[in-house]
């Protein structure tokens, strides 16, 4: 059953419904809308772990999805929720299917029965990063089924609601709850290992942009604020991305400068695709960020040291 709805009492503002709202993006973007005042109300919904004012919405569950989109009506739907680890990916097809793709089928039909704009956050790894920087309207030649499942999500989306958003963004970082929400994130605990005895391997081939989750959320309530304005054409599909990049070596070698502890135990690799990893990944899948430009959109982003150096004190805590 679904959980009572408290409605928003000011009607007269959009709701914006964002799904995954306990993951690490979509935190983000339920707070970056709130912190906008009284400009928009926000409802999140979540699933392993919902707690007010979080709803809890299994988005496996049909029937209950269209009851609550229904009640809720929201000005946009904000898709974040997602098997976003290319190794789970892998292990686990089946479910990754069902979330990446069936689930934003479902959520694109029905947001289009009810004229709802949908955005859909993918991820560069749509692209075989041969060829970079890319642009919207490059060809996806994702490398692996996480890949493959995020490129066939924006295929339902695009089908299914012409009113869609395709969000692609690269690797994120930001506040998190616990470090295995980031792939970046959790470089400090691998930077900070007790057990310095033990080699720890660490990619040196791959080029990653790793990008603030607080960035993002505020370029999507900007793109959110241009789409119910309804005076902008927004193209279909659009990329944001930092600019500093960096490998998962360099970025440990930069926390244990920041720390100020030694990195020995860690090897570098610079083998393409490291035979010990389950995952085909792509070399280098910069995003340009020229159409968000061209629309007039605030592209800054955080300088990713000097986040780290004020948050990475308190993040190991």
């Amino acid at each position: 059953m679904i959980q009572s709805l408290v409605m928003a009492s000011d009607t007269s503002h959009p709701t914006a419904l964002v799904t995954g709202a306990t993951g690490l993006l979509g935190r983000e973007i339920v707070k970056k809308f709130k912190d906008y005042g009284s400009n928009w109300n926000v409802i999140g919904t979540g699933f392993s772990r919902s707690s007010p004012p979080t709803h809890f919405l299994d988005l496996t569950d049909t029937a209950q999805v269209a009851q609550f989109i229904r009640t809720t009506r929201p000005s946009i739907l904000i898709h974040s929720a997602a098997e976003r680890r290319p190794d789970v990916a892998a292990s686990n097809p089946d479910q990754v299917i069902k979330l990446n793709v069936l689930v934003t089928k479902f959520l694109a039909k029905l947001t289009a029965e009810l004229d709802i704009p949908f955005i859909y956050i993918s991820t560069d790894y749509v692209f075989d990063g041969t060829s970079p920087p890319y642009e919207p309207d490059d060809e996806p030649n994702p490398t692996n089924l996480y890949g493959i499942t995020k490129r066939n999500g924006e295929l339902e989306a695009l089908k299914h609601n012409k009113k869609s958003l395709i969000f692609r963004v690269p690797i994120l970082y930001g506040e998190v709850e616990k470090m295995s929400e980031s792939a970046i994130n959790i470089l400090v605990d691998i930077t900070l290992n007790a057990n310095r005895s033990t080699e720890v391997e660490m990619d040196n081939w791959q080029i990653r942009y790793p990008t603030n989750t607080e960035d993002i959320s505020r370029v999507l309530k900007d793109l959110s604020d241009l789409i119910l304005k309804a005076k902008t054409k927004i193209p279909s599909i659009l990329h944001f991305s930092a600019s500093q990049k960096y490998t998962k070596y360099e970025i440990c070698q930069l926390f244990g400068e920041l720390l100020g502890v030694p990195t020995t135990h860690l090897k570098k690799i610079d083998i393409v695709n490291n035979a010990g990893s389950k995952v085909n990944r792509p070399h280098d899948c910069c995003l340009s960020n020229k159409r968000l430009m061209e629309l007039g959109i605030d592209i800054s982003t955080v300088d990713f040291v000097a986040w780290w150096r004020k948050h990475l004190l308190p993040a190991r805590r």
